[in-house]
């Protein structure tokens, strides 16, 4: 159970605080390349363009930010491409998660935009992509994904891969995934490292620990949660997201 904060005066400051920093920014540094900006009108036009976007999607181009991150490669190189977009409110802490992957020298395939593979999440997996927003339902389901709510981010999918039982079998996804079913050969660029990152910045729910589907590449934030942070103003939205993470942290 979540402990609570010491008094509702100290919350109250706390959601004030938060809220009254600015919402927009463009172009903020990051250092070492990262910066989070505002996601334009072309952008959100390309976003339409390649089904990433629809017409009546949870979020709007308003409520999303663009990150863009350097990242340590499986090549021993740091590569300065990585792009994600997400949720305005999330934006810092992805950014925090994708700095600190990069110190910790945990290699990343690469990030590109959904855009690139026309809001295909199978051609993503398959091109080993880590990537976040993308307006679409869940794999197999008719209920909307969190990932179209810029709340959930798809780590390295082929070593750490989607898993369907079905029919008394296992369907595998990426195909490539395969060879990183067994989980205690621990490899570069397996989640199970830096579940506790992800955890400490807001995305405290591991795909890994489902029982079917599993699904190791995946963080999340709570389905409810996504849905009042994109119900909010953005000031809110940022100030709803620290107070979980503050509860999470008091709590471990």
């Amino acid at each position: 159970m979540f402990r609570g904060f010491s008094s509702l005066g100290g919350l109250a400051l706390l959601v004030v605080a938060i809220a009254s920093m600015p919402a927009n920014r463009a172009a903020s540094p990051m250092g070492s390349g990262k910066r989070i900006s505002t996601v334009s009108g072309e952008s959100c036009a390309d976003m339409r363009l390649h089904k990433t976007l629809r017409a009546d999607s949870v979020v709007d181009c308003r409520r999303l930010a663009l990150l863009k991150f350097d990242y340590f490669g499986f090549d021993g190189r740091v590569h300065d491409d990585g792009e994600l977009v997400v949720l305005d409110a999330a934006a810092d802490h992805v950014a925090n998660i994708f700095d600190a992957l990069l110190k910790m020298h945990f290699p990343i395939q690469q990030a590109r935009l959904l855009n690139h593979y026309d809001g295909d999440d199978d051609a993503s997996m398959a091109d080993n992509n880590t990537s976040a927003f993308n307006d679409r339902m869940v794999s197999g389901g008719t209920s909307i994904s969190v990932h179209a709510y810029g709340l959930a981010i798809d780590l390295n999918p082929i070593q750490n891969p989607f898993l369907q039982k079905q029919h008394g079998g296992v369907e595998v996804s990426p195909k490539a995934g395969e060879s990183y079913l067994n989980r205690a050969d621990v490899r570069p660029g397996m989640a199970e490292a830096v579940v506790e990152l992800f955890a400490d910045n807001g995305f405290s729910i591991w795909g890994g620990d489902w029982k079917n589907p599993i699904d190791y590449q995946h963080f999340q934030v709570g389905r409810d949660l996504a849905r009042r942070l994109a119900e909010s103003s953005s000031a809110s939205a940022r100030a709803m997201f620290e107070m979980q993470i503050e509860q999470y942290r008091r709590c471990r």
